[in-house]
C-alpha cells in the first residue's frame, strides 16, 4: 500500500469522525440560554440558526422561532422562542 494511499485514507476516516465536531449544540450551552436573553447572545451560546420563522402576535409584538437540530449526530432538536426579540421560551428534545 502506497504512503499517499494510507494517508489519503487517514485524512478520508478522521473527516468522517470529525462530522458534527465543534457543534455548539449541547446541552450545556442550552443550560446557558436563559428567558430574556437577546438573539445575539442566543447566537453567541449557540451559533446561528439556519432555521428561523417570525410572525406578529397582536397585542405582544414580533415573535420568532429558531430552531436548531443536530438529528443525524445524536438526535438533539432545541427551539427558542424570541418576543420583540428576547427569549420567552426554550425547548430542548434528545
Amino acid at each position: 500500500m502506497s504512503r499517499l494511499f494510507r494517508f489519503s485514507a487517514l485524512v478520508v476516516a478522521v473527516a468522517i469522525l470529525c462530522v458534527g465536531c465543534g457543534s455548539k449544540l449541547t446541552k450545556e450551552n442550552y443550560d446557558k440560554v436563559t428567558i430574556g436573553m437577546t438573539q445575539d447572545q442566543v447566537t453567541e451560546v449557540l451559533g446561528s440558526s439556519k432555521d428561523k420563522s417570525e410572525m406578529d402576535a397582536p397585542g405582544l409584538g414580533k415573535m420568532e422561532t429558531w430552531s436548531y437540530d443536530n438529528i443525524g449526530y445524536g438526535g438533539k432538536m432545541v427551539v427558542i422562542t424570541f418576543l420583540n426579540g428576547k427569549v420567552s421560551d426554550r425547548m430542548w428534545h434528545e
